[in-house]
């Protein structure tokens, strides 16, 4: 008889301790190194010596196989096991499904945070509206389902409702814009209505105060207040955004019951992003922080199988800058892939470059690499190249404290979810 963890469950190995990911229940378990070794050597050796001693291993290794095939994660087996059958991880490269297009780099604001350090006069902006309209159906015909118009501001550009149109020509399952609400009218809300268009937006305070003082626009607020009733009177799916810096720490609460109060859907307040302007330790809120990296971690077939493969946050998707640059996220800045100017966006999207970018798992970053919850957690590039002190686009998440090395977190807290 042999002992094995059962098809919907694999075994993953860090530096010390080992994972067990249940894809069926979506749980992950941390366990030892001695346990880790006794799933190992049981899978293709005998455990009938195990299963009548009295040693005090043999009943550690019963009480933990009991545990497992109490927990349905493994099973007996009479004969020895086959190969464990198993999805085979697929070697074709990531779907392409969203794209942002930036489509200016000039804004009425001049938010402290900008990554795009977005300014007055849009200097950089350099693909003309040919390009756009043809860019809308390239990315449609390589895959891309969704898509966000940002900037900058996109409502600046002149021709902003003729590429919302190619769009809905292109029959994209969703299109945003992405917008700081100034420039929000009555015209364009019955635009929005009749194309099915969704708006995101941003808000920094539950008032004018601290909501100006980062966008560094007098009236900013009221005008973004008045966009989000519009929009919000006329049913137009609308979300709000957040980026807390030191300006407006205190916010993030605030924030939130404003938006609940208006009936605009809110994800909690993000921290500033190292990129722009926002790659700025003097803007860094003082004491609000991100959640912490910490279990429980959840699991799941679709996104265990993706997480060995791609990258888990941006693999499938493309950032494409006011000069025409090609990213795989927008805050990815130095991570240039091709650019649309200088060939089609079909060659940018399945080059070397990009498929580079989406391909980076976990298992080539420090730390994470020696991890045994590395096809768990998320993961932020951007975010860790940027808070890292040489700019190191493999470096290790800030935002976890866990030591691979020692099995061991800061605090105590409890390993298995």
């Amino acid at each position: 008889m042999y002992y094995r963890l059962r098809d919907h469950c694999h075994l993953i190995l860090g530096a010390l301790r080992g994972a067990i990911y249940d894809l069926q229940a979506g749980r992950v378990y941390s366990i030892n190194r001695r346990a880790v070794e006794m799933l190992q050597r049981y899978q293709t050796c005998p455990i009938d010596g195990i299963l009548t001693s009295r040693s005090a291993d043999a009943v550690a290794c019963r009480e933990f196989f009991d545990k497992l095939s109490a927990m349905n994660l493994g099973a007996i087996y009479f004969e020895a096991p086959p190969e464990k059958a198993q999805e085979v991880l697929a070697s074709a490269p990531a779907q392409f499904r969203f794209l942002w297009l930036e489509l200016t780099s000039a804004c009425n604001n001049s938010c402290v945070h900008c990554y795009s350090a977005s300014g007055r006069q849009g200097d950089n902006d350099r693909v003309p509206k040919e390009r756009w309209l043809s860019l809308i159906a390239e990315a449609r015909k390589e895959g891309a389902s969704a898509l966000q118009f940002i900037g900058g501001e996109p409502l600046l550009v002149p021709y902003w409702r003729e590429l919302v149109r190619e769009a809905g020509n292109q029959k994209y399952g969703s299109v945003e814009i992405f917008t700081n609400g100034t420039l929000i009218d009555d015209g364009c809300v019955s635009f929005f209505k009749e194309h099915g268009v969704r708006v995101a937006t941003t808000i920094y305070g539950a008032d004018a105060g601290p909501h100006d003082r980062v966008t560094g626009n007098a009236g900013s607020f009221d005008k973004t207040l008045a966009a989000l009733r519009r929009l919000v009177a006329s049913n137009i799916p609308t979300r709000a955004a957040s980026i807390i810096s030191r300006l407006n720490e205190d916010e993030a609460e605030k924030i939130q019951d404003f938006c609940k109060s208006l009936g605009v859907k809110s994800g909690w307040p993000d921290v500033v992003r190292p990129t722009g302007r926002g790659n700025d330790p003097d803007i860094l809120p003082r004491h609000y922080q991100r959640a912490p990296v910490r279990p429980p971690f959840r699991t799941g077939r679709s996104s265990f199988y993706r997480a060995r493969q791609f990258n888990s946050c941006f693999s499938g998707k493309i950032a494409i800058t006011p000069r025409g640059d090609v990213l795989p996220c927008i805050f990815a800045r130095s991570q240039i892939c091709g650019n649309v100017l200088e060939a089609p966006l079909k060659e940018v999207i399945w080059g070397e470059a990009l498929q580079r970018c989406w391909n980076t798992t976990k298992d080539v970053v420090e730390k994470c690499m020696d991890c045994e919850y590395r096809y768990a957690c998320e993961d932020c590039r951007p975010l860790a190249q940027g808070q890292d002190p040489l700019k190191c686009w493999l470096s290790r998440s800030q935002g976890c404290s866990y030591d691979p090395y020692s099995g061991k977190w800061p605090v105590d807290i409890s390993l298995a979810s």
